[in-house]
């Protein structure tokens, strides 16, 4: 108990600015550190700490993170009837009507070279498993992932910059 007692007089103001530099109030904060010492107190802490200054911030750094996850989760749960999760359907028919979407995309998947838009169109518009499609251009079955591997990453890349772009031109014509 001792023990304790002057590790909290001797480690208290170096937990406290843990817990502020994890964006804790200063009420939340000494709760915490409080409730971690009480808790040592019930606890029979090990013989042989060599570092006990790393021990106890070890010790804490965990505590914070339980501490976090706790109030993470109630935090969703208080909220969650206000919520509204859209469903895959609802998700897909946005995107279909998306016509600046899909004028994008076909814009980047044009610019893509040959083999990634052979093997990107059966993959996704045939339906084709890599085995058909290995069987049908001759592919190997590590070409056809690479192609699709890279064919969407350049559409990605193509899609971020124009969807940026956008933004951009957005954002001027507000300010202009």
């Amino acid at each position: 108990m001792i023990t304790i007692t002057s590790y909290y007089n001797k480690y208290r103001i170096k937990l406290l600015a843990i817990a502020y530099h994890f964006g804790y109030t200063t009420d939340e904060a000494e709760d915490i550190v409080q409730q971690f010492f009480l808790d040592f107190m019930q606890k029979e802490l090990p013989k042989d700490i060599h570092n006990p200054e790393a021990f106890i911030v070890i010790a804490f750094k965990r505590k914070l993170i339980d501490h976090f996850r706790a109030n993470k989760n109630r935090k969703y749960t208080d909220n969650f009837d206000d919520i509204h999760v859209p469903s895959t359907q609802e998700i897909l028919e946005s995107l279909e009507t998306d016509e600046e979407l899909i004028e994008k995309l076909a814009e980047a998947y044009k610019k893509l070279p040959a083999r990634c838009r052979r093997v990107i169109y059966m993959k996704y518009y045939c339906g084709y498993s890599t085995q058909e499609i290995v069987k049908q251009t001759g592919l190997t079955e590590q070409n056809v992932y690479n192609n699709l591997s890279k064919g969407i990453t350049n559409l990605r890349k193509s899609l971020e910059y124009k969807v940026e772009m956008i933004r951009f031109g957005s954002l001027l014509s507000f300010i202009f």
